[in-house]
């Protein structure tokens, strides 16, 4: 059993080079860590009243059509990793998201969170 285990790890080492080895480790750390974000967003507590939020975005809050349900950037932006490693983080169990807009309608950054895009109030 022990050289069945042996080869095929082996023949798996030879295949895999330590880039894409390394790469797909972070996918998968990234990906647990955003599904562990995405857990939070059910919980109670921390949301901001009145039409406000508990982010701090580097820009103003992204147009309504520029963020997704879950506070994530929607295309044409894309996450905005300058002051966040993975451009999301969550807090108070609201998840909050930096954007870069590429100056589409001449926002270059903003902001997506939870708490303010969740509300239909603010998205009409």
């Amino acid at each position: 059993m022990t050289s069945v285990l042996r080869s095929a790890s082996e023949a798996l080492a030879r295949r895999t080079s330590r880039r894409s080895f390394f790469g797909r480790g972070a996918d998968v750390a990234f990906g647990a860590l955003a599904g562990a974000a995405a857990g939070t967003l059910s919980q109670a507590g921390g949301v901001s009243a009145g039409g406000g939020t508990v982010c701090i975005p580097p820009g103003p809050l992204c147009d309504c059509d520029k963020c997704q349900t879950n506070g994530v950037c929607a295309k044409p932006c894309i996450i905005l990793t300058t002051y966040y490693a993975s451009g999301c983080w969550v807090y108070l169990g609201v998840t909050c998201c930096d954007c870069d807009c590429h100056g589409v309608n001449g926002i270059n950054s903003c902001g997506c969170t939870t708490d303010y895009h969740l509300n239909p109030a603010n998205c009409p």
